[in-house]
């Protein structure tokens, strides 16, 4: 069954748009609306809108819009029913409805699924003589019961028929089973986890969305994750962050560690705000989420070759979406896990809490192993610093990184700059926030846009045309949106849009409602273009009639020249009474 639709505008009612944006994005007021970076790509000059009076929203740069539950579908990879969800939790608003969307019914069964093994293999850790070594090696690794209980880390059996019996027995199928990402591809009935420590990763509302398995034994990877579904994706989900969520709301500040147990490490060190990658690099889309978020990224990788590549990688990735980096500076070949188990949390809290920029971690590194005064070893320094300087978003920030290059290796400033624009770079001068040329639409679809814009004259529209006076068949569509909700007393963009089958006119709806475009003297825009339509719809039927005329010897009643003589009559009146109004409104 449909969630209401009162429902739907009660939370859009209840729901500030500026204030759910800026959760994700930084917003600056302009005028009556709010414009700042997209929040769905890596941008450099703001060309995101927002329309709190509208409650709408538009991205030029990824051309997407709509109203509050559009965004959130976006951002947290939602569907409706889980976006309405979402919105309504936050605004106190009780939703009781089913859902007859299969892919929804199929993400609620996978969450229940991986909520209840989640579970499973909680009780196992805690009580099955098998977990005694899982439960030794997490002591020996000085994490305390607290943060095992807070972060649910359990134990998967060493037999791999175990998990396929148990869920079988709760009455799930053998094929939904094969499509959880819980088993082997080869085998649907041997379970990928057995034997190991697992890590349930959670998505940013808390649900278990995956696992991540450490072995216990000696054979296989030392660390497993589930396969992706239709709730998981590697790379675009982090371990630890729902916990670290309202730490790193607060601080603004966000560690990246290198895994699971370097999160838990942070956590008994004190370190709240932490989060690691899922056994693989750090990702475009994990840095685009952590934005949401954070302003600063600290990195604390390993200090060997491989970690300073991560290092350089992901700081790149980082500084690309707009955020600061530090760095942590660990002894080789220790990582947070290390040193809480060998030094304690309060050596490992002050190790992290000590932080240098980026790029003086990464200079350091270079000049670690070569003479940096040297023509060769400059030539090696520059190959690995320029290109992290070049993402760096900052052009002041950028010039200060490249004077202070130049002092380190003793090279004139100046020259440092030319060299490196000469190798590729181009300078990124600040651009006015400005909005993409467009097409103007037809009088037809400028009449419709102005009436969302100010749907207070969607009755004066209604009352002098109809639908079939408009040629565009986009303001058709809209006429006709427009007319269901005035007759339901619907108000909501939502609904409005839920209504548009077009998504080019949906986009332009939101794009014509984040700006000021309607605001000034709308009630002239409207009635203008009223005017000029009915005049060209009554010229359309005079040019018709007197075509009729011209045919004579009518032998239809309904057209006979009388009634044709009446009509056209009428027609020639109505022109004259028009053409008056708008000579009128001319001369304004």
């Amino acid at each position: 069954m449909k969630i209401p639709e009162h429902v739907i505008e009660e939370i859009a009612r209840k729901t500030d748009i500026v204030e759910l944006v800026g959760r994700y994005t930084a917003l600056r007021r302009q005028g009556n609306e709010y414009i700042g970076r997209s929040p769905f790509t890596n941008e450099k000059t703001p060309s995101f809108f927002v329309n709190p009076e509208k409650g709408v929203f538009h991205c030029f740069s990824s051309n997407k819009g709509g109203s509050v539950f559009t965004f959130v579908m976006e951002m947290e990879k939602l569907d409706f029913r889980e976006a309405v969800e979402f919105l309504a939790d936050k605004a106190g608003v009780a939703i009781d409805v089913a859902e007859d969307n299969p892919q929804a019914r199929r993400r609620d069964s996978l969450r229940e699924l991986y909520n209840r093994v989640s579970g499973s293999f909680r009780h196992l850790f805690l009580n099955s003589e098998h977990a005694s070594a899982a439960r030794d090696y997490m002591r020996a690794r000085q994490i305390s019961d607290q943060t095992l209980q807070n972060f649910a880390v359990g134990y998967a059996p060493a037999d791999p028929d175990w998990l396929f019996g148990f869920l079988r027995r709760k009455q799930y199928s053998t094929e939904f089973l094969g499509e959880s990402g819980l088993f082997s591809r080869r085998d649907s009935r041997r379970a990928l986890f057995a034997d190991r420590i697992i890590f349930p990763i959670h998505s940013a509302r808390g649900d278990v969305i995956a696992f991540g398995g450490r072995r216990m034994g000696d054979f296989g990877p030392k660390y497993l994750n589930s396969a992706e579904t239709l709730l998981f994706h590697k790379g675009q989900s982090l371990y630890g962050l729902f916990h670290a969520l309202p730490h790193m709301r607060k601080a603004r500040r966000v560690y990246l560690a290198e895994g699971y147990m370097d999160v838990l490490a942070l956590i008994e060190a004190g370190i709240t705000n932490a989060v690691a990658p899922l056994g693989t690099a750090f990702t475009e889309q994990q840095a685009a989420l952590l934005r949401r978020y954070v302003d600063t990224v600290i990195l604390l990788f390993d200090a060997d070759s491989a970690g300073i590549r991560a290092t350089h990688k992901a700081a790149s990735l980082a500084e690309a979406a707009g955020l600061d980096c530090e760095a942590c500076v660990l002894a080789p070949g220790s990582d947070p896990a290390d040193i809480l188990q060998q030094h304690g949390p309060q050596r490992l809290q002050k190790s992290v809490t000590c932080t240098i920029t980026v790029f003086d971690y990464l200079l350091q590194h270079a000049l670690s192993d070569v003479d940096g005064f040297s023509s060769s070893g400059r030539e090696f320094v520059l190959k690995q610093l320029f290109p992290y300087i070049r993402v760096v978003e900052s052009a002041v920030k950028r010039d200060s990184l490249l004077q202070q290059l130049a002092d380190r290796l003793g090279v004139d400033r100046q020259a440092m700059r030319e060299d490196f624009f000469r190798r590729g770079e181009r300078s990124v001068a600040a651009q006015p926030v400005a909005r993409p040329s467009r097409e103007p639409p037809t009088i037809d679809l400028f009449l419709m846009l102005a009436t969302v814009a100010n749907r207070d004259y969607f009755p004066f529209v209604r009352k002098t045309l109809t639908s079939e006076d408009l040629k565009d068949p986009r303001a058709r569509e809209v006429f006709v949106a427009l007319e269901e909700c005035y007759r339901k007393d619907e108000q909501s963009i939502e609904l409005l849009l839920s209504r548009i089958e077009r998504p080019e006119v949906a986009h332009m709806i939101t794009e014509r409602l984040s700006s000021d475009e309607f605001r000034v003297n709308p009630e002239r825009a409207v009635r203008d273009a009223v005017y000029r339509i009915k005049e060209r719809s009554l010229k359309e039927q005079q040019r018709h009639v007197d075509s009729l005329l011209r045919r004579g010897h009518l032998s239809d009643t309904e057209f006979s020249i009388e009634n044709l003589l009446q009509e056209k009559m009428v027609l020639d009146r109505e022109l004259r009474k028009l053409k008056v109004i708008l000579d009128d409104r001319t001369a304004e």
